[in-house]
């Protein structure tokens, strides 16, 4: 009974160093990227979530012109993942 108490000492002890030496690694940037805008601040997140919207606009119309748009089996579903996407790539090659 006290060596699996133990255990569970250490393994408790364990998590505890991983998840400070985690949060340690991941600390934020020294400066985040945010545009004034008439004085007031924006994340760049928000531009790079605008712009994957448009860019899936965009797609949504060009796929409902072609045969594609018929075999979309949750057209939701694939085209929030398409905005989400797109979103992703564009914060990776513009602020990454």
């Amino acid at each position: 009974m006290a060596q699996n108490n133990r255990r569970r000492c250490l393994s408790m002890s364990r998590l505890g160093f991983s998840t400070l030496a985690g949060s340690l690694l991941l600390v934020g940037c020294s400066h985040s990227p945010e545009y004034s805008i008439f004085g007031s601040f924006f994340p760049a997140w928000i531009f790079c979530s605008a712009c994957g919207l448009l860019f899936t606009a965009g797609a949504r119309a060009a796929i409902a012109r072609t045969a594609i748009a018929e075999h979309l089996a949750a057209p939701v579903l694939f085209y929030l993942s398409m905005a989400t996407f797109l979103a992703c790539v564009l914060w990776l090659l513009l602020y990454a």
